[in-house]
């Protein structure tokens, strides 16, 4: 009974409630979605029941204990999942959640947001009946129970670490719009297995079990729909048409399947549950297949040829007949060059093309008459021509220049030559040995005479500081080198950079007068290297930087450079301390910010440098569920009171402060009892009925998807009483529903042998047999109940223009007297109606071999004429024996043709031979004209007999 005491102890208003509702007299009950409260009473009503539904919650059940729970007020009880939420703050769970359970919490003593029934919560110690379960996707607070729960709720046994068993109200609708792929991923932590259902392009989403639009919470409405393996259920379905992802499923990354489809094909991907909603689909674009090691057009093959213009191409060929190109999955295409075999470059002047190396060599067609004045190339068809140029040529004539061709000869223009011999130079010397010895330079036309390479004296330059001041010299005579003085006067330098003004005289370079070195720093020491000119060494001696306010000047690295800075503080922060690098401590009153050590007073300042305290501290918060004081010391205070007040929200009652904030103690019920209003409480109104445009029962058996509208039931579409069945007659009763009565209307049976079929007693019934008869003696006259009338072949039969065994003849029908009996046995003196016509086909005979009996058969040229027919192989047995028409011409019937050399001829499509007349085929060597013979029909005529 513990349990029972407890729950009477926390529920005390709702019982008084309850009493009040059911003296009222309002007629039946109302139902939870309505009023919570109601049913929160009958919860506690039953004292140490056992009954109500006693399933056990699994291991696998989130944010419920286990048998092995830890106590209600351990941080997780029974270990119970964690879930994530964000921030919900003081807000009304179920109108959050998407849900109307009334405006009672479950104890009229919780307030919102403290644990109470649907408050947001991700672990059992949150609650204040210490169990945590899960809500349409979400963690919620609920209450323990005995037998009853709202609507959409069921009471459950659940494990406790007490000896009394507990249970508690588990929501039917615990994964209503969670993401899915398939059902399994939407089994209730009840045991119920609700369906995957199919969102459209939005996704897959959870459902939840319904007969009725009440059934669902709000914003759903119970709809027959289908789930995403194809079946039609009655579900609860986001009237929005989509499903926001909760805390939970961003947590847990849940996912529903989408596709991306193309003309290449369809790709699945998912989209996930983020801090933003649903992703958008991660499916990548179906594309054209490409060797790559990717199943790129997502049809489960990898790397398939690709079907272009009805044929399969392979991804790698790269058109080029020297490789053999092959697909390596992630590593591509492989062109595997080849160093053999034939190919074609598309050159008609290369011969023997082959492959070398992946490519396709051809050996060039070699054109040359050996004339330099004719340019020869291949004419594309696999010959040479050659046409005159003007090209430069060699004639062979030292003599002649500007050599060139001229209708296709070498002709040269004659020139005088400076020599033809070394000696011819002679007379062109100059008698100084210094400019070299001339020769005659036979290598280019003319010949002219040059110096001996090698042979012109070259004396060296002049080395050292005097070098500038000197010049080369050949003796003209000799030959021999030597220097002269030269640049008299001119600038030079003798390597000494400690002087200046150096100048050329007679051939030396004298120097000037010494470096001057002085930069003027007292930080360096200054002097002149002879190498490196002046040179400023920096030094460490004492100095000044002219700033009083810096201390310890002293040389540095060539500066003269402070060690410290003069300090200014008179310690009072009245003053404004400064240094002026030309006078010195600088101490200036100010006006500025201070504190005089009171938190009580604002605006401190100083005066005439001192501190002085401002105006009072204010203390108000503004929050009349608190008392405002100041401490000098501590600053403000504020003490929670527990004062009447007004939370603003009109749909909470006996507002009063208590722990420094207004809440109400009671929240405001809205009902009116109308299915197509939404009834909801506004902060800053009150009640609020909102008509809807939900299903409903209009009463009439006769409408379907009832809706409303302006606040009342409409009718929706006439039901469909159709049944499919045409032997009952369809209609509806407002009160009845559909009604189907037999009747005796003409009806089909199903089977083809019967007519006249007619309903009766709600079936139908076949009438009179069907009679099949084609006349004809070599079929057989049958019925298939599918089909109707068939004839099959009766095989063997005489009069079906074959000659079977047992038979003679068939000539095609069963008269006698035309040489083929009815019996189809020879008669003696039978003759066939002459007046033959033979129709040659126009195809030459190399068509004749490469096409079949029936193309043979329609490809005829002339129309059959009327009274004429296609001789049967009877009658052509009969003909063929003495006519002959025309050179080497044979007759056949129609699906027959004929081909050959010499005088034989083979029936290509019959076992008939036929010789050809005497003389051969004079008209075709090797081939004979294919013809057809046509028979005139009657008995007029010439009859010849075999």
């Amino acid at each position: 009974m513990r349990s029972v005491r407890r729950s009477m102890s926390r529920f005390p208003m709702l019982f008084a409630d309850r009493r009040s509702s059911s003296s009222a007299g309002s007629g039946s009950p109302p139902k939870f979605p309505a009023r919570l409260a109601s049913a929160m009473a009958a919860i506690v009503a039953v004292a140490c029941s056992a009954q109500g539904s006693t399933t056990q919650l699994g291991e696998d059940t989130p944010i419920l204990g286990r048998a092995d729970a830890e106590p209600l007020d351990a941080d997780n009880v029974g270990g119970a999942q964690e879930v994530h939420f964000g921030d919900l703050g003081n807000v009304d769970a179920a109108g959050d959640l998407g849900i109307d359970f009334g405006g009672d919490s479950g104890n009229p003593g919780c307030a919102p947001g403290m644990g109470c029934f649907l408050d947001p919560c991700t672990k059992n110690s949150q609650c204040e009946s210490g169990w945590c379960v899960e809500h349409l996707g979400e963690g919620v607070c609920t209450v323990e129970c005995q037998e009853e729960c709202p609507d959409g709720w069921d009471c459950k046994q659940v494990a406790s670490t007490g000896p009394d068993v507990a249970w508690v109200c588990v929501s039917l609708f615990s994964n209503l719009c969670k993401p899915c792929a398939t059902a399994a991923d939407c089994e209730s932590p009840g045991g119920l297995e609700d369906a995957c259902l199919d969102y459209g392009k939005e996704g897959a989403f959870c459902g939840g079990p319904c007969q009725t639009g009440n059934d669902c919470p709000t914003g759903f409405a119970c709809t027959s729909v289908k789930t995403v393996d194809g079946v039609m259920v009655d579900q609860c379905v986001s009237e929005n048409g989509s499903c926001p992802c909760t805390g939970k499923s961003v947590a847990l990354g849940l996912w529903t399947p989408c596709d991306a489809v193309n003309e290449w094909g369809t790709c699945t991907g998912k989209r996930v549950c983020g801090e933003g909603g649903l992703t958008p689909c991660d499916a990548p674009a179906p594309a054209l297949e490409i060797c790559n090691g990717v199943d790129d057009d997502c049809d489960g093959a990898v790397d398939e040829p690709d079907a272009i213009g009805g044929s399969y191409v392979n991804l790698c060929d790269d058109g080029n007949g020297c490789t053999s190109d092959a697909c390596k999955g992630a590593d591509g295409c492989d062109h595997a060059l080849l160093d053999a075999g034939e190919c074609m470059d598309g050159d008609a002047c290369t011969v023997g093309d082959h492959c070398e190396n992946g490519v396709c060599v051809g050996l060039p067609v070699v054109c040359d008459d050996a004339n330099p004045c004719t340019d020869d190339q291949c004419d594309g068809l696999g010959g040479c021509s050659s046409t005159y140029n003007a090209a430069p040529c060699d004639d062979k004539d030292p003599c002649t220049v500007a050599d060139g061709c001229e209708s296709g000869q070498c002709i040269g223009v004659a020139i005088n030559c400076d020599c033809k011999a070394d000696s011819d130079c002679v007379p062109f010397e100059d008698g100084d040995v210094c400019n070299g010895k001339l020769f005659c330079d036979t290598s280019a036309i003319p010949y002219e005479c040059a110096l001996v390479p090698g042979s012109q004296v070259k004396c060296p330059p002049s080395q050292g500081i005097d070098a500038l001041c000197q010049s080369a010299f050949c003796d003209p005579v000799s030959g021999a080198c030597s220097f002269v003085p030269a640049h008299e006067g001119f600038a030079c330098s003798d390597s000494n950079a400690c002087t200046v003004g150096d100048t050329c005289v007679q051939g030396k370079c004298q120097p000037g007068v010494s470096m001057i070195c002085s930069d003027g720093n007292p930080c360096t020491d200054d002097s002149c290297n002879p190498q490196a000119g002046c040179v400023f060494t920096s030094n460490n001696a004492p100095c000044s930087d002219n700033n009083a306010c810096t201390t310890g000047d002293t040389c540095k690295d060539g500066a003269c450079v402070p060690t410290g800075a003069t300090i200014c503080d008179d310690s009072n922060p009245c003053t404004t301390d400064s240094c002026i690098p030309g006078g010195g401590c600088l101490y200036k009153l100010n006006e500025l910010p201070c504190d005089d050590g009171n938190v009580c007073t604002t605006a401190d300042h100083c005066h005439l440098g001192g501190c002085i305290g401002g105006s009072s501290l204010v203390c108000n918060d503004s929050n009349v569920c608190t008392d405002d004081t100041c401490d000098p010391l501590v600053g403000c205070k504020f003490k929670p009171n527990s004062s009447p007040c007004d939370d603003g929200n009109a749909c909470t009652l006996g507002d009063v402060c208590g722990g420094g904030w207004c809440k109400g103690t009671s929240i405001l019920t809205c009902d009116d009892n109308n299915p197509c209003t939404t009834n909801s409480c506004q902060v800053g109104v009150g009640c609020v009925f909102t008509n809807n445009v939900l299903p409903c029962d209009d009463g009439n058996a006769c409408t379907q998807q009832d809706k409303c509208s302006g606040g009342a039931c409409l009718a929706g579409t006439p039901i469909d009483c159709g049944d499919g069945d045409a032997c009952t007659t369809d209609s509806c009763d407002p009160a009845k529903g559909c009604l189907h009565a037999f009747n005796t209307n003409p009806c089909d049976d199903g089977n083809a042998c019967t007519l006249q079929d007619a309903c009766a007693a709600g079936v139908c019934k076949g009438g009179p047999a069907l009679v099949c008869s084609d006349n004809k003696p070599c079929t057989q006259d049958q019925c298939d109940p599918a089909k109707g009338c068939v004839y099959p072949p009766i095989v063997p039969c005489c009069g079906n223009g074959v000659v079977e065994a047992g038979e003679a003849c068939d000539d095609g029908n069963n008269l006698n007297g035309d040489g083929c009996s009815a019996a189809c046995a020879s008669e003696a003196s039978g003759c066939v109606t002459m007046g033959v016509d033979v129709r040659t086909l126009q195809q030459p005979p190399e068509k004749w071999q490469q096409s079949s009996c029936q193309t043979l058969c329609e490809n005829t040229p002339t129309v059959i004429p009327a009274g004429w027919h296609i001789a049967t192989a009877a009658e052509v047995a009969h003909l063929t024996k003495k006519l002959s028409f025309g050179s080497c011409a044979a007759y056949g019937i129609c699906g027959s043709y004929w081909f050959g050399s010499g005088n034989l001829l083979t029936a290509g499509c019959s076992a008939l031979n036929y010789t050809c007349p005497t003389g051969g085929c004079t008209a075709h060597t090797t081939h004979c004209y294919t013809q057809v013979m046509l028979i005139k029909d009657g008995k007029d005529g010439t009859c010849t007999t075999n």
